[in-house]
């Protein structure tokens, strides 16, 4: 089964706001930067880690810097995640 952007967004924004520290409330939306939602470098590391452990996926560790928006997680989960 085929996995869509609609199905992983709000559990990328649901790993991001267990995250957040500021303004936990607010939305999230897909061109949201980690900085704008208050995610150090740190921060990040933990994110993709539970990204891939909730979505079952491997991040490569030159893939990291990658990730500036919550799109560009989005979009490298609905490409790498396995089907089912």
């Amino acid at each position: 089964m085929t996995v869509t952007i609609d199905q992983v967004g709000p559990d990328v924004a649901a790993l991001t706001r267990k995250l957040m520290t500021d303004d936990v409330d607010r939305d999230i939306n897909p061109g949201d930067t980690f900085v704008e939602l208050g995610l150090d470098s740190l921060k990040l590391v933990d994110l993709l880690a539970a990204a891939e452990s909730h979505f079952d996926i491997e991040v490569p560790d030159e893939e990291v810097g990658n990730f500036t928006t919550v799109q560009d997680l989005v979009d490298f989960v609905v490409a790498n995640r396995p089907t089912v």
